[in-house]
């Protein structure tokens, strides 16, 4: 106990000068266009782009997956954004200082207006912080405000305290405070996700679950919805009131939700998108050799993708099953042949190259696919299932095209070596997103939220609103727990992490690595660099052509 002191307060003396210097340099943030002098324009700034999906909701409170955080960080900006490095910088929030002990964040707000001409201030952020985590707006995003352990946040979403007891107060129109209930080294990180955004509390008190309309919603980020046909197009347009719209060139977005990679692909060869994030494997490369003025590089994202496996009931409560079904898995087939994206395979969750985090090599990684399918074959056996008696089960996907694909392969893969018998079920993204029975396995994957590990540990507490693998393990719970308040918790997330594998309560299958893509060569400012995979149309320009 008494190192442990030791060592915190070391860390406690470290970012509390940490956090004095990042509040000196945050005023001194260059506020300038996206565009290098002498870049000639186009007279019209307007985009197409596509989302990958419809969105349920883009209220901040609402969102629940990365195509609705995609487009809230257009609409909204909370206290903190990022840069195309994925470094935390100031958003509504211009500074901010930290008390002694580390427990009590006072963020500075800048003068900006609600796209309605409304003065922003920290009451609004407080009533917006509040709405989230009150379970009477049932935001899936809840839990994400009790990460850090705002003080009264679990009271407040176990029904205990009112929302209003939440420890966050407005000292003034421009200065927020913010009271944990014990130091988080990474709370700055968490800021700039979408759903700690300020919402209009005129605008959603008046409107209900209409707000978000295009003749009701007000916003405050760089742009504002003006036309959303659902399951066809979302358009948004410049938001003067922006704080910094001066130095926001596009005039103009149009999403539209293509969720067939084939679809999408040939909307932007006819000219009518101009991006293609999904290049369908088999056209990829022909494609990449003959657009080279159009092909751009996507730097590896804190992304990591992997499968659901049903701990709770059915056959995959059996962990002999799990892990057949893990490791009859050849995953440099799937990333190589199958998905064709730069994908690097896994054999853990957490990317290695998380900040802080020390990662390890499970035993079943470093065996041979040979050695790693006769071991699936026996634990199968050993589970009771064979020709007389095959496995059964059913796997719930997105209709994603490459999601489909992959099912196809890995339901393939199973069935050669292990003899199964998988249905694989199909559903619309929004559907799908909003599942709450996903059977025997269902598709996961996670970028990160901000860069650090728990990210990705804290889906599977017990209590995790992401938790599909429906898994119960109290000495997870307790190391996940404990992590919270220490400074350095990574032998915590190691052990997690090793009991998450062990127990192989998810498929992990591949990181997200280097990959390249397409977009028109008139468009800058759109550089996929950031490793949260966070982007704002705000930096993009279209040149002359």
């Amino acid at each position: 106990m008494k190192a442990h002191n030791v060592k915190s307060s070391k860390f406690l003396i470290k970012t509390s000068l940490l956090a004095v210097l990042t509040a000196a340099i945050t005023t001194n943030i260059v506020i300038a266009k996206p565009y290098p002098a002498g870049t000639e324009l186009a007279k019209v700034q307007e985009i197409v782009l596509n989302n990958g999906a419809e969105v349920t909701s883009i209220d901040p409170a609402k969102q629940a997956a990365e195509p609705a955080f995609n487009l809230g960080r257009d609409l909204f900006e909370g206290l903190t954004i990022q840069d195309k490095q994925g470094k935390t910088i100031p958003g509504i929030a211009k500074s901010w200082q930290v008390n002694h002990n580390n427990t009590v964040y006072t963020f500075t707000l800048r003068e900006s207006r609600w796209s309605n001409g409304d003065r922003l201030t920290a009451h609004d952020f407080v009533y917006s912080w509040q709405r989230l985590i009150n379970p009477e707006t049932a935001s899936p995003y809840a839990w994400f405000a009790a990460i850090p352990g705002i003080k009264n946040s679990a009271d407040i979403m176990a029904g205990k305290a009112a929302s209003s007891s939440l420890g966050v107060k407005a000292i003034d129109d421009l200065t927020f405070e913010v009271t944990l209930e014990k130091p988080v080294p990474f709370f700055i990180k968490l800021l700039s996700h979408p759903v700690l955004a300020p919402v209009h509390h005129a605008t959603v008190e008046k409107h209900g679950n209409e707000w978000t309309q295009p003749k009701n919603i007000v916003t405050n980020g760089a742009f504002v919805l003006s036309n959303w046909k659902v399951n066809e197009k979302m358009v948004m347009v410049k938001n003067p009131n922006y704080w910094d719209a001066d130095n926001v060139v596009m005039e103009k977005i149009t999403w539209l939700p293509i969720g067939d990679a084939n679809v999408s692909l040939n909307r932007y060869l006819a000219g009518d998108i101009d991006q293609a994030l999904a290049i369908p494997a088999a056209q990829k490369n022909k494609l990449l050799k003959k657009h080279p003025e159009q092909v751009a590089d996507t730097s590896a994202s804190l992304g990591s993708i992997f499968y659901y496996l049903n701990t709770a009931k059915g056959p995959t409560k059996d962990v002999r099953v799990r892990k057949a079904l893990s490791y009859a898995i050849d995953r440099h087939i799937m990333t190589k042949a199958i998905a064709k994206n730069g994908g690097i395979p896994m054999y853990t969750l957490v990317p290695p190259q998380t900040d802080g985090f020390k990662t390890h090599t499970p035993d079943y990684a470093t065996w041979t696919q040979k050695q790693r399918n006769q071991k699936a074959q026996q634990l199968i056996a050993e589970a009771g299932y064979g020709k007389s008696n095959p496995l059964k089960l059913t796997f719930t996907v997105p209709t994603f095209s490459q999601d489909v694909k992959m099912a196809t392969a890995l339901v393939g893969m199973w069935k050669s070596v292990l003899g199964a018998q998988i249905d694989i079920t199909q559903l619309e993204p929004k559907v799908f997103y909003a599942l709450k029975d996903p059977g025997h396995i269902s598709r996961g994957g996670w970028t990160a939220d901000y860069n650090e590990a728990s990210t990705w540990l804290d889906i599977f507490v017990s209590t995790g609103e992401y938790n599909d693998s429906r898994y119960h393990n109290p000495e997870y719970d307790r190391l996940m727990s404990k992590s919270k308040s220490l400074s350095d918790p990574s032998q915590e997330y190691l052990a997690a992490e090793k009991l998450l594998i062990e127990e192989m309560a998810i498929v992990p299958l591949y990181r997200k690595g280097n990959d390249q893509y397409l977009i028109k060569p008139y468009i800058g400012g759109y550089e996929r660099t950031n490793p949260e995979s966070s982007y704002y149309r705000k930096n993009v320009y279209v040149k002359a052509h």
